[in-house]
């Protein structure tokens, strides 16, 4: 059941009580309408005091029922914010368990849209929706089984009925539901791209782009008009549907009753009575239809929350290894990701406390083999071992220990410069972070911006490319982890600070290092190479003597050389 999933355990005993009060309400309300015929018929007859009892249980079950309904939006309220707390949370921990390759940018805007739509629409629909569609949903049937014992013909009808207009409304449901999917679809495309349009405007105001037309968000704002007119023309059908539905239903069961009348087996005052109750009947499956679209809303969003859990999260070992020496090993790994095959067969030793850089043109699978050594990415085949030990056998925790890394791409968070650095160890003491800080030269930066508290903007956009690179730098001389990856992390520098951040890296002189280099300077520091190309290792050897060999890196670095004497004249 899909509101058992979503509810916590420890919440979902609380279904049951819930349940039987919703049963409770619904008998209590078919109470006060079918009371209603032996009132009338009391009132109008030769003793009208007669009706004075059935008053009495008129009032009584009004009372009883609205008091019994408060509790119940009460106990909604009390379901629906603990499933929304307990879903936050297992959102939060699943993703966070998630393959980093998972994150693409429609898996951002699917988690984007659990956590900040889904979850807090879900907790809306138990408080607004819960309480009142349980009700409208009983109280047919509640009231149909109660004709039978004033009126049997007319309790046939209404249990015939009831169905039939259940059936109706959900038909009508699925025409739309299809319809409802591929315009969500559209809509987390639609989202994804917006943000991916507001990212972009730098770069699209320099091409004369001002307006979303013919641009991927142009594209996406097209199709979500167009699902959404979909959604409308489904919608039509299901309506007229169960607008059918009803009118027979009501036309059928007034027709029960005058025959009842016809033949002296009700007389008026319980027949105008029934037509009440007939009404009453009718008015919970009315208010059922209106409340559909946000039913139906309500369990889309339920069914995306659910398939986001559904993703399988990475292995985690019950019992986590003990790091050994700091080296890196590649058994035979073979990799691909959607199909296509990124790495293959690719077999390497990273020596402890030596530098290796992985040298080969772009595309290759260079930054790939950084990313599979953080185990952002699971192999296809073969083995990575890190400190001596399958990277499958740490906790997360223990394998990012191991390891400095610093990605061509750098992340920032919004906040302070010094925050962003201490991000890597908290517990660092302000010399220590201050140090690292310094020896990236981030303390030229602090000092432009008027401080070590300056905010760096969303996503670090008050800093230039290098300013970024270099505070990503500091961070991973803080944490001063064992292993340190580095993917060309000087390539947004300009020459004094490349100079400057070479000379701080050369502290982790005595730690295992494993750069994806472009330029020369790098590739002329590291200890050993690898030359990586379609995603195998085609030369593996010291700088020299792949020259010697006058081999693919000796064509690569000859190339190189050139491309550095180049200049525009």
């Amino acid at each position: 059941m899909i509101v058992s999933a979503l509810l916590p355990p420890e919440a979902r005993p609380r279904l049951t009580p819930f349940a039987v009060f919703v049963v409770v309400a619904a008998v209590l309300r078919a109470t006060s309408a079918l009371s209603l015929v032996p009132l009338l018929g009391a009132l109008f007859s030769r003793e009208p005091q007669g009706a004075v009892p059935w008053l009495g249980l008129l009032a009584a079950s009004v009372a009883a029922g609205w008091m019994l309904e408060r509790f119940l939006v009460i106990r909604a309220f009390d379901l629906g914010f603990a499933m929304m707390t307990s879903m936050n949370k297992r959102l939060v921990d699943h993703l966070l368990a998630l393959p980093i390759g998972w994150f693409a940018a429609e898996q951002q805007a699917l988690a984007k849209r659990a956590l900040a739509g889904a979850v807090p629409e879900l907790f809306a629909s138990s408080v607004n929706l819960a309480t009142q569609a349980s009700i409208a949903l009983t109280l047919p049937f509640t009231l149909a089984i109660g004709l039978l014992f004033v009126a049997w013909p007319l309790g046939v009808a209404a249990l015939a009925a009831a169905p039939l207009l259940l059936g109706a409304l959900l038909l009508g449901g699925r025409l739309m539901r299809k319809a409802e999917a591929d315009f969500a679809a559209a809509s987390s495309e639609a989202a994804a791209r917006t943000e991916e349009f507001a990212r972009s405007q730098l770069l699209l105001r320099a091409a004369g782009r001002t307006d979303a037309e013919g641009t991927p968000l142009g594209a996406a704002l097209d199709a979500q008009k167009s699902k959404g007119l979909r959604v409308l023309w489904f919608t039509l059908p299901g309506t007229l549907l169960f607008s059918l539905a009803m009118q027979v239903s009501l036309v059928a069961m007034v027709t029960v009753l005058a025959l009842l009348y016809i033949d002296g087996a009700m007389d008026a005052a319980r027949t105008v009575a029934l037509i009440v109750v007939v009404l009453r009947f009718l008015e919970p499956l009315n208010t059922l239809s209106e409340l559909f679209p946000a039913l139906e809303s309500t369990r889309a969003a339920a069914g995306r929350t659910l398939a986001l859990l559904d993703v399988p999260a990475q292995p985690v070992p019950k019992q986590d290894s003990r790091p050994g020496t700091p080296d890196v090993q590649f058994l035979n790994v073979h990799f691909n990701a959607n199909g296509t095959p990124i790495l293959n067969g690719v077999t390497f030793t990273v020596p402890a406390g030596k530098t290796t850089a992985l040298v080969g043109p772009s595309g290759s699978g260079k930054s790939t083999i950084l990313s599979l050594i953080a185990r952002l990415h699971d192999v296809s085949e073969g083995e990575i071992r890190v400190a001596g030990r399958d990277v499958r056998a740490y906790t997360p925790a223990t394998l990012m220990n191991q390891l400095s890394i610093v990605f061509q791409n750098v992340q920032l968070f919004e906040g302070g410069i010094a925050e962003n650095i201490r991000l890597a160890r908290p517990d660092a003491s302000e010399a220590e972070w201050y140090e690292a800080a310094a020896a990236a030269q981030v303390d030229e930066i602090a000092e432009r911006l008027g401080g070590w508290e300056s905010p760096v903007g969303e996503g670090g956009n008050n800093l230039s490319g290098g300013e970024r690179q270099r505070v990503s730098i500091a961070r991973a001389l803080l944490k001063n982890a064992p292993i340190l990856l580095l993917d060309e992390a000087t390539s947004g520098l300009d020459t004094l600070n490349e100079v400057a951040v070479a000379t701080a890296l050369a502290r982790f002189g005595h730690h295992t290092t494993l750069v994806v280099a472009h330029r020369i300077e790098t590739i002329a520091r590291a200890d050993h190479i690898l030359f990586v190309e379609g995603g195998r290792i085609v030369e593996a050897g010291k700088r020299d003597d792949l020259i010697a060999a006058e081999g693919r890196f000796a064509t690569y670095w000859n190339s190189r050389r050139q491309a550095k004497d180049w200049a525009l004249v």
